[in-house]
């Protein structure tokens, strides 16, 4: 299945030419979870990210849905 997915913070970086406009679009099994998706996008450490679908943060065992967009956000700390 097709997954449009946005990416925030330095993740777009794995990406040459990525337009945070139009985002991504990959293809992900059916029944794929947010785990899955985060290894497609060679995200190994996912303490630092939170995916939102439909304006909930999922876990990572959560299923992706076919077509749903998908924002990929890398949390930010300072001081």
């Amino acid at each position: 299945m097709k997954v449009s997915v946005k990416l925030y913070g330095t993740l777009h970086q794995r990406f040459p030419g990525y337009q945070h406009s139009q985002g991504i679009e990959v293809e992900i099994p059916d029944g794929a979870t947010v785990k899955d998706l985060l290894a497609l996008l060679e995200i190994s450490d996912p303490k630092g990210i939170t995916v939102i679908m439909e304006g909930r943060v999922l876990k990572m065992g959560d299923t992706m849905q076919c077509g749903v967009p998908v924002n990929v956000l890398q949390t930010i700390h300072g001081g």
